[in-house]
């Protein structure tokens, strides 16, 4: 395992009461799993997760605040590495395309993915630039097959129209007034290992140093409200109108 995952463990005595003794030998067990975790295997990563939402349980019902607080990071720190290479497996993966799709994209770029951006497609050494609208402004059709090509999961809702992107702990949604016009809020949740500037920076295309909170961006329609929560266990980002 090339990075640990530790959880710093404060037995109490055994005459703790019971809520604290749970909590302690739900943190020793969850210690077990991750100290022997694969940090290069999604199976074992995943296989972490049970026994530490257990212990969290745990020590929250027992109102232990410092133990809640290291299991918590020992999550969000298997929650990362999840994402990660579950990013890499996308990005090697790449969009379906054919062969005469691929020709096409090599030479006049890829209208499906936004300007500013690129990306390698499995077995080619040279990138592939994007040339099309970026995420705020693509219409509901367009926003399902940017991710589905890039094996988010998709929940898709009609009432109001609206597009669920997940990839581990990266999550978008995408609601719309019209189906065929940009997103009227998006609201952005970034995997823990990317600052809100850079999410909001992809999705917008605006530069990382024009971008304030709360603020504007602005977007082919023109300009939207930008708000942003930015905690220690959490970053959401608002863009458009969100109510």
């Amino acid at each position: 395992m090339s990075r640990p995952f530790l959880i710093a463990l404060a037995l109490v005595a055994s005459t703790g009461c019971l809520d604290e003794r749970r909590c302690h030998d739900e943190m020793t067990k969850a210690q077990a799993v991750v100290s022997g975790i694969d940090s290069h295997s999604l199976d074992s990563l995943h296989a972490a997760l049970p026994p530490l939402e257990t212990a969290l349980d745990a020590c929250e019902k027992a109102k232990l605040g410092e133990e809640h607080g290291k299991l918590l990071e020992a999550k969000n720190q298997i929650t990362a590495q999840i994402a990660l290479l579950e990013r890499k497996a996308a990005r090697k993966a790449g969009p379906g395309l054919s062969a005469a799709e691929l020709e096409r994209v090599q030479k006049e770029g890829d209208p499906s993915c936004p300007k500013g951006q690129a990306y390698k497609h499995a077995g080619m050494d040279k990138e592939i630039k994007c040339t099309g609208p970026q995420l705020i402004d693509m219409p509901l059709d367009a926003v399902k097959a940017y991710f589905d090509a890039r094996h988010y999961k998709l929940t898709v809702t009609d009432a109001p129209p609206r597009v669920r992107a997940e990839f581990g702990a990266e999550l978008f949604v995408f609601t719309f007034d019209q189906p065929s016009a940009g997103a009227k809020c998006l609201e952005l949740y970034p995997a823990p290992n990317i600052p809100w500037r850079e999410a909001v920076g992809r999705a917008t295309g605006v530069r990382l140093d024009k971008l304030k909170n709360p603020g504007t961006v602005t977007a082919k329609r023109g300009e939207l409200a930008l708000h942003v929560e930015d905690t220690e266990n959490k970053q959401l980002a608002r863009i458009g109108d969100c109510g």
